[in-house]
């Protein structure tokens, strides 16, 4: 199994520091309104909630060590294995004769740290590798797609 870049810790950090500010832009926008329109008993309700998502988000920032231990991709030559989560362990085995795509995206925060996440879709659903480099990126793709296209021939 290989595990994932050392960089997508700070792509995780910064992704959790967004949600941070957006979350703090929201319910401060949110309590103005709700004071402007007099509602009592929301008024209340808004802060704590506003502090519930707040401390959340600081969990899943003080928690990135513990996600990418557990964070790991493997190809064979009849399945792609994806493992994830720490306190809700995922792993997903995709059967490589049924991959119909694999598709290399790269947001704002990715490019940022020259990664890419990677999806691997088929007819039913689509499993995710968070982030890794360019040419590991270009190595999966190239692999899984023929991989698929040799099973698909086989039948």
């Amino acid at each position: 199994m290989k595990k994932l870049p050392e960089s997508v810790k700070t792509v995780w950090l910064y992704s959790a520091v967004i949600t941070i500010i957006v979350e703090i832009i929201i319910f401060t926008i949110a309590t103005i309104v709700v004071k402007y329109l007099d509602w009592k008993y929301v008024e209340y309700i808004l802060p704590v909630l506003g502090t519930i998502l707040v401390v959340l988000a600081l969990v899943d920032m003080v928690s990135i060590p513990y996600r990418y231990a557990f964070h790991q991709y493997a190809i064979h030559e009849d399945r792609v294995e994806i493992k994830k989560g720490f306190i809700f362990r995922e792993q997903a085995t995709v059967p490589i004769a049924r991959v119909q795509n694999v598709d290399i995206e790269q947001g704002p925060i990715l490019r940022h740290k020259n990664l890419y996440k990677i999806s691997i879709y088929t007819s039913a659903d689509s499993h995710e590798i968070a982030a890794v480099t360019k040419e590991e990126s270009e190595n999966i793709k190239t692999q899984v797609m023929r991989l698929a296209m040799e099973a698909r021939n086989a039948r």
